[in-house]
């Protein structure tokens, strides 16, 4: 029921611990967002159970604290910053606080390399509408699995099956295109779970580099968007112009993985002047440059 917020900023962290019902103290460097964190608790009616206060984070006296949250700031002189060890905190702090708190919880950039990740710490990877906003790191108690993906605003979360301290799962096989293709959400891909995934929906890789899953019928799943595959063709302009032609299709929605072609070229040069609309999925199947035409489910 107690929790340290280092590095809490104007707050929006601290708000959501102190409404969740817990006791916060809140750590800023910046004398002026301390202020600002505390109007806003005041004028939340947090005040209460919130307590703000200046200081650098790696000064904060840990004996007897129970558990801790920490959100380095990722930016300098206004521009994002990508190099864990240039956030405030650097990112080796993280582990040194997990060590010190039970409960340990701690905010990174999506992008952090799974190598920098310590043994035991789990990994979340956290999408918003489909859009990979944010990664969690989680230590002691608060860490179930070694890599999880969770979806906003459902909730659905798909962990790694080696999680339980069992086997990592298997390559997914590799074969010919499916009747319907799945595109898996950013976080299931940033949390490497592709073979989770598949193994979830009984499907396959097109190719074993890219992240495209297909199956012979369709399945329910909220980790990835589901396509009807109509046709699949070799790439070829030519080809694929006519076919879209011939099916009335003035508007595509091109989707690619794996292809060099420029998205914006492609549809310049097909020059479609019809009603209908269709999605184009360039990408590789068995490493030959292939075209799907698809209708979403």
């Amino acid at each position: 029921d107690r929790v340290l917020d280092l590095g809490c900023g104007v707050g929006g962290d601290l708000v959501a611990l102190a409404r969740a019902g817990m006791t916060v103290r809140g750590v800023e460097r910046d004398p002026l967002t301390v202020e600002v964190a505390r109007a806003n608790t005041r004028a939340l009616g947090l005040a209460g159970t919130v307590r703000v206060e200046p200081g650098d984070v790696r000064d904060v006296d840990l004996t007897g604290v129970p558990a801790a949250f920490c959100d380095p700031a990722r930016r300098a002189g206004g521009r994002r910053v990508f190099n864990p060890a240039a956030y405030s905190p650097p990112f080796d702090f993280l582990p040194r606080l997990a060590d010190a708190v039970p409960l340990t919880g701690a905010k990174v950039a999506p992008g952090i390399p799974h190598e920098l990740i310590p043994p035991g710490t789990e990994a979340e990877w956290v999408s918003v509408a489909g859009e990979v906003k944010e990664a969690a790191l989680w230590w002691g108690g608060l860490a179930t699995a070694r890599r999880r993906a969770t979806l906003l605003p459902s909730g659905a979360t798909l962990v790694a099956s080696d999680s339980a301290g069992g086997p990592e799962s298997d390559p997914p096989p590799v074969a010919r295109p499916g009747r319907w293709l799945y595109e898996p959400d950013g976080a299931v891909i940033r949390a490497h779970l592709v073979a989770e995934l598949a193994a979830s929906v009984g499907g396959w890789l097109l190719d074993p580099t890219i992240a495209y899953l297909c199956t012979d019928g369709p399945v329910s799943t909220p980790f990835a968007r589901g396509y009807q595959v109509t046709d699949v063709l070799p790439f070829s302009l030519k080809r694929l112009r006519a076919l879209l032609r011939s099916r009335g299709v003035g508007a595509v929605t091109v989707k690619k993985r794996g292809s060099a072609v420029d998205p914006a070229a492609l549809r310049h040069g097909l020059r479609l002047t019809g009603d209908e609309h269709a999605t184009v999925v360039l990408t590789r199947a068995a490493g030959a440059p292939t075209v799907l035409l698809c209708s979403p489910a």
